[in-house]
C-alpha cells in the first residue's frame, strides 16, 4: 500500500489499499486521504472508521437506522449539502478526529468538495500574528447553521431560537496543537465561530474575516471531483472543507466521524 500525494498542502490517494492496514500515520500525514472502494457496505464503513477509534453519531444529520446509527445520510433530495467552509463539528467540547465519506450517488457534474490546511495556513503566517494569536479563545456555535438558513428563508425565527437555546457551543483556542504531530494549526472557520473572547467585537471581526481569507488562499486547499464509490478520510484537526452546491440531480453521501478525545 502507498500514498500519492494530490497537492503540497494536503491530500494523498491510497494505491493498492489493504483493509487490515493502519491508516492512521497516513491520514496524520497527509491530513487527508482519497480510497477508491466502489462495492463499500455501511459495515465495512463502519469498520474503516473504527480502526481510528470510537465512532459516533452525529449530532442533526439523519443516519441509516436501527444498528446504523454511526451512519449518517447527506442527501441533497432532503438539502443535505454543507455549502459553506467549517471543521466538523468545532461546537462540541472534542470534535471528531477524523471523518470518512464515502459516495453512493453523484450528479452529473458539480458537487466537489474543497479542503484547505488549516496547519499549512498557521505556518505562513507572520512570526507577528502568530504571536498577537497566541492564547486567544474563540466560541464555536452550531446556532449559527440554523441563523444561516433563517437570512435566506430556510427556516423559522422560532426554530433559531430554540437553536439558540440549545446551547451547542463551546470555547477553542484559536491556534489549537494537533495532538499526534506537535504542529499548530488554526481552529477557526466562518460557519461555527462567533466571536473571540476578550477583544472588542469590530477587532474580533476583522482578525476572523482576515484567518479565514487568509486560510483560503489557494497554496493550503484542494478539490476533489467525486466519484461513485470514492472513499474520502480527513483529519478534522487540521483540515476545513466546504461543498460546492453548483449541481443539479440527487448526490447521496454516506459518513461516518471518529470521536474526538481531551487534547
Amino acid at each position: 500500500m502507498e500514498y500519492r500525494p494530490l497537492s503540497p498542502a494536503l491530500g494523498a490517494e491510497v494505491i493498492g489499499f489493504d483493509p487490515t492496514a493502519d491508516l492512521l500515520e497516513g491520514l496524520v500525514r497527509h491530513k487527508m486521504l482519497l480510497l477508491r472502494l466502489p462495492d463499500l457496505t455501511p459495515d465495512e464503513h463502519m469498520a474503516l472508521g473504527r480502526r481510528l477509534g470510537e465512532i459516533e453519531i452525529h449530532a442533526f444529520f439523519p443516519n441509516l437506522g436501527p444498528g446504523y446509527e454511526q451512519v449518517s445520510v447527506l442527501d441533497s433530495d432532503e438539502g443535505t449539502v454543507a455549502s459553506t467552509w467549517h471543521t466538523d463539528e468545532s461546537f462540541l467540547p472534542h470534535p471528531p478526529m477524523g471523518t470518512l465519506t464515502w459516495a453512493k450517488i453523484v450528479p452529473p457534474y458539480g458537487g466537489d468538495t474543497l479542503f484547505a490546511s488549516t496547519t499549512a495556513a498557521y505556518e505562513a503566517l507572520s512570526p507577528r500574528m502568530k504571536e498577537y494569536l497566541d492564547g486567544l479563545v474563540a466560541v464555536h456555535d452550531l446556532s449559527r447553521t440554523t441563523e444561516l438558513r433563517l437570512r435566506f428563508g430556510g427556516t423559522t425565527p422560532q426554530a433559531y431560537g430554540a437553536a439558540l437555546a440549545e446551547g451547542r457551543r463551546f470555547e477553542h483556542p484559536v491556534v489549537r496543537v494537533h495532538p499526534d504531530t506537535g504542529e499548530k494549526g488554526l481552529f477557526v472557520d466562518p460557519t461555527y465561530t462567533r466571536h473571540i473572547v476578550g477583544l472588542p467585537p469590530d477587532e474580533a471581526d476583522a482578525v476572523l474575516a482576515f484567518l479565514h481569507a487568509h486560510m483560503l488562499k489557494e497554496q493550503f486547499t484542494w478539490r476533489h471531483q467525486w466519484q461513485a464509490g470514492d472513499m474520502l478520510m480527513w483529519d478534522n484537526r487540521s483540515t476545513m472543507h466546504r461543498v460546492l452546491n453548483d449541481f443539479t440531480g440527487r448526490r447521496l453521501m454516506y459518513r461516518v466521524s471518529v470521536v474526538g478525545r481531551a487534547e
